[in-house]
């Protein structure tokens, strides 16, 4: 479950509703359709820019593979992450019953659910991938979405030049003295 959250920058109602049917391992792809909202209600993604198809990893692929197998629910209609009976988890439940154990046997700040989207989508901008790809991985209704939360950690020339010069200027003595 973290390694899906982590790797697809799913929201916690996107990745509970996900089916098997949703995965095409042909193509290694996840096609984000719908999600899940706290009482159980299905319905579209967040925003209508919320449905869509992404990559994904090898590594991904291979852990969905393995984690198919050892389902009770592996029809493409069940839920790639079911509870005991074949239903949605609760998001909740799962945070205090398994996320947050976690915290107690490792040396990692404590971080919530959400983390892992963000962690995703920082990983995405660090790989190199374009601030429009990376809004349509996302699920963003806007560019302007992704900018307001993630534009400070896209690199820009812009950006090295201007530390460039300061630095230059600190170093020689030219930066004047506003």
């Amino acid at each position: 479950m973290i390694f899906f959250a982590a790797s697809t920058g799913a929201r916690a109602g996107e990745q509970w509703a996900a089916r098997w049917g949703d995965v095409d391992f042909e193509k290694a792809q996840l096609r984000i359709s719908r999600r899940v909202d706290a009482y159980g209600e299905e319905g579209p993604p967040k925003t209508a820019a919320g449905i869509r198809t992404f990559p994904l990893s090898a590594q991904l692929v291979s852990a969905l593979k393995a984690w198919k197998l050892q389902s009770r629910f592996s029809k493409p209609e069940d839920l790639i992450f079911a509870n005991r009976q074949g239903s949605y988890v609760g998001h909740d439940n799962l945070i205090k019953r398994q996320f947050l154990p976690l915290f107690a046997n490792v040396k990692a700040k404590r971080f919530n659910w959400h983390g892992l989207r963000h962690f995703a989508v920082s990983t995405w901008i660090e790989a190199g991938l374009s601030p429009k790809t990376v809004q349509t991985f996302a699920g963003h209704a806007s560019l302007q979405v992704t900018m307001d939360r993630y534009g400070h950690l896209f690199p820009s020339e812009d950006h090295k030049r201007a530390m460039d010069h300061i630095a230059t200027t600190l170093f020689t003595g030219t930066l004047s003295e506003h």
